[in-house]
């Protein structure tokens, strides 16, 4: 299961960005998300909120201030690495290579990438990162992120996202939480019968001290188990929220539970498109009404365009509605897709009362058909390919190893 690899390019050298996303693109095992900073104060708040594990920067004259940055970020980040990037025409007459690239171990650089960039050196340098971060990482694993979205609303992907970490949390009581990013017309603490006096806005506020204690001192804690950060309170409080905010708090997230489920606006915006950049697995989820499958068919390859491959893909078709004359059946959305579903949630009415009621309907369903059926399926396999995640990483580091030179 690919991954993203969130990288950090601090520097501000004419070109680049250019040269450097051009480099990228000759690196084949490798989906990375990257971003650019130009100041080291710009940098540290991005390597804060971002936590990525490789940080490239630039080797210029300021030798003092790169070193006051790499030693902050180093105590911030421990599990990041961080590479040098510099041109040999840099060096004084009486300065070699060796000595330049001395100062920079002493500055905690542990790579370094000269220019031109070359796609075979940055290979080689996330090689390096892989195996030393999964090395680290061992010692922490990181939790999974799971993210529901549409793009439409009233397709019940609202009720699908709730019920699944109800379910999870019964099965991992403390070990789950649930974000709700549908930041604009949130719903979750309803579906709940949770009224909190916390939201994700206050995280977002609080995000000068936030760490994982103080993020579950945000939540709210439902009876099933799950841990709930909720939505804002009103539109005005919902426009705090940022990419670096959200960014900040699902990194956090993922270091505090062992699932965190991310229910979504049904708009592709900065924050959305953070979500999906963070997720292990995304489930769209969609009625079979022919506007909506139009519309899915549309957003599917936006998915992947926007760093979210097929096979991170899950395909929900929620059937919230009774079954009518002239219904689009399951193989007609399929051929219109050229998708097939991995999941299909029948009609079931008590879904209504359960969310008026604000009881989780698949708490007292049945796992042996209907909606109950599909759910436990879903959350099953949610526990099943987050496992396969996580060996197959543990498989990639053994064999990035063994093709370590002697």
């Amino acid at each position: 299961m690919e991954t993203n690899l969130h990288i950090l390019v601090v520097g501000k050298s004419p070109g680049l960005r250019v040269e450097f996303d051009s480099a990228l693109q000759g690196v084949g095992n490798y989906r990375c998300v990257t971003v650019y900073a130009e100041s080291f104060r710009q940098a540290e708040e991005l390597a804060r909120n971002r936590r990525p594990q490789l940080i490239c920067v630039e080797m210029n004259g300021d030798l003092r201030g790169l070193k006051e940055f790499t030693i902050d970020v180093s105590q911030m980040l421990p599990e990041t690495a961080i590479a040098g990037l510099y041109k040999p025409d840099l060096f004084e007459s009486d300065q070699s290579e060796s000595a330049f690239i001395l100062e920079g171990v002493r500055a905690r650089i542990q790579d370094f990438l000269r220019h031109p960039l070359s796609s075979t050196e940055i290979r080689q340098v996330l090689d390096r990162v892989f195996v030393q971060g999964k090395t680290k990482s061992s010692l922490s694993p990181l939790g999974h992120i799971v993210s529901f979205v549409s793009n439409k609303g009233g397709v019940g992907k609202s009720t699908i996202s709730v019920n699944m970490a109800c379910l999870l949390a019964s099965r991992h009581p403390g070990q789950v939480l649930l974000v709700d990013a549908s930041l604009q017309l949130g719903v979750a603490a309803v579906m709940l019968d949770l009224n909190p006096r916390t939201t994700i806005v206050d995280a977002v506020r609080e995000k000068g001290r936030l760490d994982e204690t103080l993020l579950r001192e945000l939540t709210v804690s439902h009876s099933c188990g799950l841990a709930l950060l909720a939505a804002p309170g009103n539109a005005a409080e919902a426009s705090e929220v940022d990419e670096e905010s959200m960014y900040r708090i699902l990194n956090l997230a993922r270091r505090t539970f062992r699932y965190v489920v991310v229910d979504t606006f049904p708009m592709l915006d900065s924050v959305v498109m953070t979500v999906l950049d963070l997720s292990t697995f995304t489930y769209v989820v969609m009625q079979g009404t022919a506007p909506n499958v139009i519309g899915t068919a549309k957003l599917l390859p936006i998915l992947e365009g926007l760093g979210c491959p097929v096979e991170r893909q899950r395909l929900v078709l929620n059937q919230n509605y009774r079954n009518f004359a002239g219904n689009l059946t399951q193989t007609e959305i399929e051929e219109r897709l050229m998708r097939e579903f991995h999941f299909v949630f029948p009609y079931q009415k008590k879904l209504l009362t359960c969310a008026n009621l604000g009881e989780p309907y698949v708490l007292q369903a049945t796992r042996y058909f209907g909606f109950g059926r599909s759910a436990h399926l879903l959350v099953g396999e949610i526990e099943q390919l987050a496992d396969r995640a996580v060996a197959a990483e543990i498989d990639h580091l053994a064999n990035m190893m063994n093709e370590e030179p002697a």
